[in-house]
């Protein structure tokens, strides 16, 4: 394997399978989604570009997960970079909204990127290298009503990523955070937006973007990005 590792969760779909496909060129990328039939696609199309990819089926928020993918990855000296993509929003005004529902998006959108993060830190400190990005949402900058729990799984990232990128300074390790409004992917199935998803931003669009700040020379770091449509958050 000559190429440095990439490890992005949430890469069955949306953002996560754009980034996947389009790194592929740079690095090895384990793809990590709860779907498997989805993370095949994924896989299916990286290999068409005669790219090397390893699935890994698995919940981000569980510590068995997290155990099962560190144990699958090969070459843990060559993790260059982790993409906490993985997420999930259920939006409900508080008087409707389950304690279970407010569990799943807190254990996925920040639980799930404590965990990840932990899990390679160590690899990447040791080496003194490395780049870490959060995908995060408008809605850890701004709240919105009727989504409580998300907000704060959103609110909670940003605090998280931000303390650890004064931590990781030391160590040469580069904490981007990528806050975006609203993307046309499958977070937006079944809720009722048909006629505002041709007026959000594309996936392509958005992990162009996050590619470049990837990809930013030697010291320098793009630290937050926040990317809205031009007419605004609607």
């Amino acid at each position: 394997m000559n190429k440095p590792i990439a490890i992005i969760t949430g890469a069955s779909t949306g953002i996560g399978q754009s980034l996947s496909i389009k790194l592929s060129d740079k690095y090895f990328i384990y793809l990590v989604s709860r779907n498997k039939e989805k993370l095949q696609k994924t896989a299916e199309l990286i290999k068409n570009k005669n790219n090397q990819c390893k699935m890994i089926v698995a919940d981000v928020s569980r510590r068995k997960s997290i155990d099962l993918i560190y144990s699958q990855i090969k070459n843990k000296q060559d993790i260059e970079l982790l993409v906490n993509n993985a997420g999930i929003a259920i939006f409900n005004n508080i008087s409707k909204l389950s304690i279970d529902d407010w569990d799943k998006q807190l254990n996925t959108n920040l639980r799930g990127c404590f965990l990840m993060t932990k899990m390679i830190i160590d690899d990447l400190k040791s080496k003194k290298s490395g780049k870490i990005v959060f995908i995060n949402s408008v809605a850890g900058l701004n709240p919105y009503k009727d989504s409580t729990a998300y907000v704060t799984s959103k609110y909670g990232l940003r605090g998280f990523s931000s303390a650890l990128r004064e931590e990781l300074r030391e160590y040469n390790i580069k904490v981007i955070s990528v806050y975006p409004g609203a993307i046309d992917t499958p977070l937006w199935n079944n809720m009722g937006m048909d006629d505002l998803r041709q007026e959000m931003m594309t996936i392509d669009d958005i992990s162009g973007i996050i590619i470049n700040a990837i990809n930013s020379p030697n010291n320098c770091t793009t630290e937050e990005i926040t990317i809205r449509r031009v007419a605004g958050d609607f």
